[in-house]
């Protein structure tokens, strides 16, 4: 929290949920402004650095994930890409759970992506973190609201 001086009051009445809400979406805005500047500039190099990036911080999450997902099953796995999806705002739901698939489908996307090469640049992250969390796990997104879908299918399935 930023120290206010003695006397100086800042109000926020909004519900904690609220205003993390609203923090979020701000943040994710900002992500995908700053997605086009670097693809709109840069072309492909650029969809390379978002991909390389993304590619990285699954990675680093992965490393975090497998100390709490130590047998590596696509229910553990599932289990916590859907945590990663809710934090960030992901709204959908299950459409497929069992031991050898999970399909998360999500209706709308917190980065309002508009072009498919963008979203699997970013979701990068994602397959990186299933893919080193557990050997035996893959992902990739079956359907997708920027090439034309009416939903994104992120599936987590048995190799």
């Amino acid at each position: 929290m930023i120290g206010l001086p003695e006397g100086v009051v800042v109000s926020d009445d909004r519900p904690l949920e609220k205003r993390y809400r609203s923090a979020v979406a701000g943040l994710t805005r900002r992500v995908r402004l700053l997605y086009d500047a670097i693809y709109d500039q840069f072309g492909s190099e650029g969809l390379e650095l978002i991909r390389t990036t993304s590619r990285s911080y699954g990675e680093e999450i992965a490393g975090r994930a497998r100390k709490m997902l130590p047998d590596g099953s696509v229910a553990s796995v599932a289990d916590f890409v859907i945590r990663v999806f809710n934090t960030i705002g992901g709204e959908g739901e299950v459409s497929t759970y069992n031991d050898e698939r999970v399909v998360i489908r999500v209706h709308r996307c917190p980065y309002m992506f508009d072009r498919p090469e963008m979203c699997l640049a970013h979701t990068e992250m994602e397959k990186a973190l299933v893919e080193n969390v557990s050997d035996d796990v893959r992902y990739f997104i079956e359907c997708s609201i920027p090439a034309g879908d009416p939903y994104c299918d992120h599936v987590i399935e048995k190799r």
